[in-house]
């Protein structure tokens, strides 16, 4: 899936991309500890296979870069600031995007019987 609603010519990000770049804004860190904090956020385990690509791919956007190499030899990534433009604006439209998505599935889903809210 992918989120971009703007009109300026941008990439636009996958999920993967974006919740990468979220979590990078939280604090530069290698590849491996990534990996780990998307396999518990997400459903679908992420292999080596599938975020080092998108490691390469955001780096070569400019959206990361290495910062510094750590023990072993590995690379400690950080959100730049063009990356941290692109991510909040790819936030932003998934918010905007899905919000009544969210609101209508839990309306629908509110044990709330008599909600003022409900459009059922």
């Amino acid at each position: 899936m992918s989120v971009h609603i703007h009109k300026e010519k941008e990439e636009d990000l996958g999920m993967l991309q974006m919740q990468v770049l979220w979590l990078l804004e939280r604090g530069p860190t290698h590849g491996y500890a990534l990996m780990k904090k998307l396999n518990v956020i997400k459903k679908t385990k992420i292999g080596q296979g599938t975020l080092y690509p998108t490691l390469q791919k955001l780096e070569g956007n400019g959206y990361i870069e290495v910062k510094d190499t750590g023990a072993r030899g590995r690379k400690i990534y950080d959100i730049t600031t063009k990356g941290k433009t692109i991510m909040r604006r790819s936030c932003d439209d998934f918010v905007f995007v899905f919000s009544g998505i969210f609101d209508e599935y839990k309306c629908r889903h509110c044990p709330v019987k008599n909600c003022s809210r409900r459009r059922v």
